[in-house]
């Protein structure tokens, strides 16, 4: 018996001290890369893309998104958050909605998503819904909460990775100066009026 229990507690230590690590056979497929680290023709062809959804953004918050055939290189359609219409209308939400509807038969697989801000969860949700395998996001969702935006804190990588279906690439800091400053002069923007319209209340 005394054999039986040490037995027993000798398993639960090793349970305890060397836990196997458990790798989703997705998060082997999920390939995920710096702007840093793309060769100088990569990176040039990404800015060129992100900076079409920089210029396609307007008055409202700089969320702003494009979507490309990686094939042929075309733009196949624009978006930008249109909260102010319904929550549910980010940028990348508005992008795929606007491609469904002009490009009826769309081949998700052969798009790349490039969005000024990191999807977040219900972005990211409805891109692997779409299968769409390549992302390229500027400035990160950990800098828009560091600017003080609320966010829902699950990186793309996180909510792509619990898909056992889907594979992807997501390349993150692709013109993320840029944005970073434009987040933060939006954001400041927004918060001094809300101060102003506060005053003036009372």
């Amino acid at each position: 018996m005394i054999c039986g229990r040490r037995h027993v507690l000798t398993a639960s230590l090793a349970a305890l001290f060397f836990r196997p690590k458990h790798v989703s056979a997705s998060s082997r497929e999920i390939k995920v890369i710096s702007a840093d680290d793309l060769t100088t023709e990569a990176r040039a062809s990404h800015e060129r893309y992100m900076q079409m959804a920089i210029d396609a953004l307007g008055g409202g918050a700089p969320f702003g998104a494009v979507i490309v055939d990686q094939e042929s290189g075309e733009v196949m359609c624009h978006g930008v958050n249109r909260g102010s219409v319904n929550r549910i209308y980010h940028g990348e939400m508005d992008a795929m909605i606007n491609c469904t509807n002009l490009h009826p038969d769309i081949d998700w697989s052969k798009m790349a998503l490039y969005t000024t801000g990191e999807p977040c969860p219900m972005c990211m949700s409805a891109i692997v819904w779409n299968r769409i395998p390549k992302v390229v996001y500027a400035t990160s969702i950990r800098k828009l909460k560091n600017i003080g935006l609320n966010q829902i804190g699950l990186e793309s990588p996180t909510v792509a990775g619990a898909a056992p279906f889907y594979s992807g690439e997501i390349i993150s800091g692709v013109l993320e100066d840029r944005t970073n400053a434009m987040f933060e002069k939006w954001w400041a923007a927004r918060q001094a009026r809300f101060q102003s319209e506060q005053k003036t209340a009372n």
